[in-house]
């Protein structure tokens, strides 16, 4: 039998799923241990920085129903993502597991694990047959197999499933949700669906928040007949969950609100500190005093209950981040964040020329794909710049040169698209694109493009689309 028989989109997926597990065993048993920093154990390797958080928040869930809480009164404040820590949660709950070995010392018990990666790979492959399912009854066998086996195993986003980040879970919604556009089914249940998928989403990344605008704008465009009870369908699907949520949050801080801190000051720990130390040619130090005693000032002047002796504005790192920490009541929380939310605009206003200078450096450099990412990061010491070690220096080479191959490719796939006249499939994949990227493209971080690919791994699949794979494999 010949080889191009053999391979079909759903022996693929098989066979990437079952690598993906190989995979996940091998960072738990590899990485299985911690960052020492100044001789004492810092972050584990597997289980740290922002996975840290979803997962130990998930285990305060669990542990406060388990205490007698509701679940809508269990967990911190909506600081951060609000689906992975929850899903953390109930599989803590389910599995009657906990996060730590001993909760005074903080030891992570990995070892208890693994299910949970297994249980996040195959939700990510049962979506990518989901789509598959879809997607070969609309496009000719060899275009699939290429896109089926891009999101299969394409190293950029495969890398993220062996990881306890948010990723993979956001990777699987994409696709879903891609499976109900690309269905083109116009009824109430569908859009109903597509609603709260978009919906979960948002709360999985909260950069997806806004997709929903992308998508009405395709529906509007390229449906035939416009209906409007579909639309309003898939705003009730959207919506439903959201209050859930907003309630969640009214329970805890007597405020009803949707968007996370992290969301409203993202761009003030990210790109404003740059900004304003190469505008005004002063030292990071200078600044984190400077905005401390401003965001002092503003405590104090609102009269907001804190605990001002736990932080020093002169030898706090992240004084922005200490003074959250130290307010006691959530309520104020949320009007600091909106605070230095609105801190952040006036000082982009102020230093234009510099933020326009570093959005464009950080929108070209966030491009750049890096099917390394995990690898840097598991191997490298918390605090450490990676990427300007030795070991980086020589990936960024081999880098430029398969991100050249990928965007060659899919320019001839967009090519093809256009030539076939396409417009209702290219225009949903450019919609999603810029959207994605858009919502991303100043912060500079590789990790968060990669949802780009998700809808770049079409293009991908039609640049192949003249190409005569069939003669090539048949010959093996």
């Amino acid at each position: 039998m010949k080889l191009y028989n053999l391979i079909n989109p759903k022996i693929i997926i098989l066979t990437s799923f079952i690598f993906s597990l190989l995979i996940s065993n091998y960072n738990l048993n590899t990485y299985d241990d911690f960052f020492i920093v100044d001789g004492e154990p810092s972050h584990h390797k597997m289980i740290k920085y922002d996975a840290y958080r979803y997962m130990s928040h998930g285990a305060e869930i669990k542990k406060d129903i388990e205490d007698g809480k509701s679940f809508f009164e269990s967990g911190r404040e909506h600081f951060t993502k609000y689906l992975p820590p929850r899903i953390a949660a109930a599989y803590y709950y389910i599995l009657d597991l906990n996060l730590f070995d001993n909760f005074q010392n903080k030891k992570i018990n990995l070892g208890i694990h693994f299910p949970y990666l297994i249980i996040q790979c195959l939700i990510y492959y049962i979506s990518l047959f989901f789509l598959y399912s879809i997607i070969s009854k609309k496009l000719e066998k060899k275009v699939c197999m290429v896109i089926i086996f891009f999101l299969a195993l394409e190293p950029t986003i495969f890398q993220y499933h062996g990881t306890f980040w948010t990723e993979s879970i956001f990777f699987s919604i994409q696709l879903i949700i891609m499976s109900l556009i690309l269905n083109d089914k116009v009824n109430l249940s569908n859009f109903f669906i597509l609603g709260i998928s978009l919906s979960f989403l948002s709360l999985q990344k909260q950069v997806a928040h806004f997709y929903i605008g992308p998508i009405l704008i395709y529906y509007i465009f390229f449906t035939e007949k416009k209906k409007y009870f579909n639309f309003l369908s898939l705003f009730i699907g959207f919506f439903i969950i959201q209050i859930f949520v907003g309630y969640n949050n009214y329970l805890r801080s007597g405020k009803f609100y949707l968007l996370t801190a992290d969301t409203k000051t993202a761009v003030y720990h990210n790109i404003v500190e740059q900004i304003v130390v190469k505008s005004k040619n002063i030292s990071p130090r200078e600044f984190k005093i400077s905005e401390g005693k401003i965001a002092l000032k503003w405590l104090k002047d609102n009269k907001i209950n804190f605990n001002e002796d736990s932080v020093d504005v002169n030898t706090s790192r992240y004084p922005f981040a200490d003074y959250r920490v130290s307010i006691v009541h959530e309520k104020d929380k949320i009007k600091y964040d909106e605070f230095f939310a609105n801190r952040s605009i006036i000082l982009l206003k102020e230093n234009s020329w510099e933020a326009t200078k570093l959005i464009l450096k950080k929108s070209i450099h966030v491009a750049l794909l890096n099917p390394f990412h995990i690898y840097s990061d598991h191997n490298f010491i918390s605090g450490e710049i990676y990427y300007t070690t030795e070991t980086h220096d020589k990936l960024v080479p081999v880098r430029i040169v398969y991100t050249l191959i990928i965007y060659i490719i899919s320019i001839i796939g967009f090519y093809n698209l256009l030539r076939n006249k396409n417009y209702k499939l290219l225009s949903f994949l450019i919609l999603s694109m810029m959207y994605f990227y858009g919502m991303v493209s100043w912060h500079g971080n590789t990790r968060y493009f990669v949802p780009v690919l998700i809808y770049l791994s079409f293009f991908f699949g039609f640049g192949f689309q003249n190409f005569k794979l069939k003669n090539i494999m048949s010959k093996l």
